[in-house]
């Protein structure tokens, strides 16, 4: 799917429609930054809000996939079209769980394209077969290669979530602790940590730098209230797609975390992952969270 045209697209008929991307948001119960992601083609809406997106800009979705208007005598045409290309993205997915959430999909959409189902649910079975295991890195000498712009191409568009938050490189730093977790679910998935202990001088520096970046909203996301062991310095967060943010001891020490997922929960099992003490109180993005549950009615 050419997620930049649909992006374009969809960026248009809200236009048309004379909505901002704050209104637009608002109607769906996402946040703006997530139709930003959208329109700037780096996301794609979750299939659970598909057919209320679709309402609202005037489409089906067809017309949505092709990222263009559809006449109505190419229907057909466009529905084969389209089905093939779902074929090759989610016949991609590897983890059994996720059949629940494929069999979702083609609910949604069987309104709009029902030709070939037998073949596209076949693809699924088929496909399904090995699990995808977690990817965990702990030698820093590979930091730049899944942490920031730099980043090899797996670690690197992480849902359109910035890691300005990271140091940039860490081969002068008094390093304690590093972890990356990456899985290739159905949908990417990232847990990162870095502990550094910083001297006087550099601790105020970076505390200074990190207080510039400041802290976006995230109360309430994932069952989160704040943070009682760390006190929090900067916080890039989503409601859909987590959380990178920093946070210290009020000594030297700072802790640099990610946890970057989709489809409101993680597949990482992170509590394995990740010391307790570094998560932001109250955080549940296991599979049944009461967050998820919420969000997808």
């Amino acid at each position: 799917m050419d997620q930049e045209k649909i992006g374009k697209f969809i960026a248009s008929l809200r236009k048309e429609q004379k909505l901002t991307q704050e209104q637009l948001a608002e109607k769906l119960g996402v946040t703006s930054k997530s139709v930003s992601r959208w329109e700037n083609g780096k996301n794609m809406p979750d299939y659970s809000i598909l057919k209320e997106l679709c309402n609202i800009l005037g489409i089906d979705v067809n017309e949505f996939l092709s990222g263009e208007r559809i006449e109505k005598h190419e229907i057909q045409t466009y529905s084969i079209k389209n089905l093939d290309l779902i074929l090759k993205e989610y016949c991609k997915m590897k983890k059994q769980k996720n059949i629940f959430k494929f069999i979702s999909i083609v609910i949604g959409i069987i309104e709009i394209i029902a030709i070939g189902l037998i073949v596209f649910l076949g693809c699924m079975f088929i496909l399904m077969g090995g699990l995808n295991k977690e990817e965990v890195i702990t030698d820093t000498s590979k930091y730049q290669d899944v942490i920031g712009v730099n980043a090899n191409i797996k670690y690197k568009d992480k849902w359109g979530m910035s890691e300005e938050i990271f140091p940039k490189v860490i081969n002068e730093l008094n390093v304690k602790d590093f972890k990356m977790v990456y899985l290739d679910a159905w949908d990417n998935q990232y847990l990162s940590y870095l502990v550094v202990d910083y001297s006087k001088t550099e601790y105020e520096e970076e505390v200074e730098r990190l207080n510039k970046y400041g802290i976006e909203d995230y109360i309430g996301y994932y069952g989160v209230t704040g943070f009682t062991n760390y006190k929090l310095l900067a916080m890039e967060s989503d409601s859909y797609q987590g959380f990178v943010y920093a946070i210290t001891d009020g000594n030297s020490r700072i802790v640099y975390i990610e946890m970057i997922f989709c489809n409101y929960f993680m597949d990482i099992k992170y509590k394995e992952h990740i010391p307790n003490d570094y998560l932001p109180d109250g955080f549940d993005a296991t599979m049944d969270n009461s967050y998820r549950k919420k969000s997808i009615k």
